[in-house]
Protein backbone atom coordinates (compact mmCIF):
# COMPACT_ATOMS: atom_id res chain seq x y z
CA UNK A 1 0.00 0.00 0.00
CA UNK A 2 1.51 3.29 -0.86
CA UNK A 3 1.21 5.89 1.61
CA UNK A 4 -0.13 9.05 0.68
CA UNK A 5 1.92 11.97 1.37
CA UNK A 6 2.36 15.83 0.32
CA UNK A 7 5.73 16.47 -1.87
CA UNK A 8 6.77 18.88 -3.69
CA UNK A 9 6.91 23.05 -2.48
CA UNK A 10 4.55 25.17 -1.47
CA UNK A 11 4.71 28.72 -2.51
CA UNK A 12 2.38 32.19 -1.98
CA UNK A 13 1.91 34.46 -5.02
CA UNK A 14 -0.10 37.29 -4.66
CA UNK A 15 -3.06 37.10 -7.61
CA UNK A 16 -0.78 40.66 -8.96
CA UNK A 17 2.33 38.32 -9.06
CA UNK A 18 0.44 35.58 -10.96
CA UNK A 19 -1.19 38.34 -13.29
CA UNK A 20 1.96 40.01 -14.04
CA UNK A 21 3.70 36.27 -15.02
CA UNK A 22 0.53 35.70 -17.09
CA UNK A 23 0.97 39.14 -19.22
CA UNK A 24 5.03 37.25 -20.15
CA UNK A 25 5.25 35.73 -23.29
CA UNK A 26 4.74 32.21 -23.27
CA UNK A 27 7.82 31.51 -25.36
CA UNK A 28 9.67 33.75 -22.40
CA UNK A 29 8.13 31.32 -19.97
CA UNK A 30 8.86 28.37 -21.52
CA UNK A 31 12.71 29.52 -22.10
CA UNK A 32 12.91 30.01 -18.62
CA UNK A 33 11.90 26.53 -17.48
CA UNK A 34 14.47 25.40 -20.13
CA UNK A 35 16.78 27.28 -18.73
CA UNK A 36 16.37 26.23 -15.16
CA UNK A 37 16.55 22.68 -16.43
CA UNK A 38 19.88 22.67 -17.95
CA UNK A 39 20.90 24.94 -14.87
CA UNK A 40 20.48 21.98 -12.48
CA UNK A 41 22.05 19.07 -14.92
CA UNK A 42 24.99 20.34 -14.40
CA UNK A 43 24.55 20.75 -10.61
CA UNK A 44 26.90 18.16 -8.78
CA UNK A 45 25.11 14.55 -7.84
CA UNK A 46 24.91 15.15 -4.00
CA UNK A 47 23.11 18.28 -4.71
CA UNK A 48 20.54 16.67 -6.57
CA UNK A 49 20.06 14.27 -4.50
CA UNK A 50 19.78 16.56 -1.43
CA UNK A 51 17.00 18.38 -3.91
CA UNK A 52 14.96 15.12 -4.27
CA UNK A 53 15.66 13.98 -0.49
CA UNK A 54 14.16 17.49 0.21
CA UNK A 55 11.16 17.43 -2.65
CA UNK A 56 10.52 14.12 -0.78
CA UNK A 57 10.31 15.58 3.06
CA UNK A 58 13.05 13.70 3.90
CA UNK A 59 15.39 16.93 5.15
CA UNK A 60 14.02 19.68 6.88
Amino acid sequence: MRKNRVRGFSYYLSEEIIKDYQKKPLKLRLKWLYMGNLFRKNYPKNIIRLHNRFREGEVE
